[in-house]
């Protein structure tokens, strides 16, 4: 990332990896809360309901609980800055 944005001209890049845990009552608390974000909602709605049922399924497999039934999802993105020349 860095070197992509000083071949585009930019100075004092600055790199970073954010990371974020989040912990989840069950499947069910999981499920539901994903249902909520913009990008994958309306294709859950789109699908037949056979078909959510079956998504969900593969998803509850390959999600690990702890003995207590608790889901917790990583994820990571990557910060980048800069300056633009003056």
């Amino acid at each position: 990332m860095r070197k992509l944005w000083n071949a585009a001209g930019l100075s004092a890049v600055e790199t970073r990896e954010i990371a974020v845990q989040r912990t989840f009552a069950d499947f069910e608390d999981y499920w539901v809360t994903s249902l909520l974000g913009s990008s994958i909602a309306p294709m859950v709605a789109a699908m037949a309901p056979k078909d959510v049922e079956q998504l969900k399924m593969r998803v509850r497999a390959r999600m690990p609980a702890d003995s207590e039934g608790h889901i917790t999802c990583g994820a990571r993105a990557n910060a980048v800055k800069g300056h633009l020349p003056r």
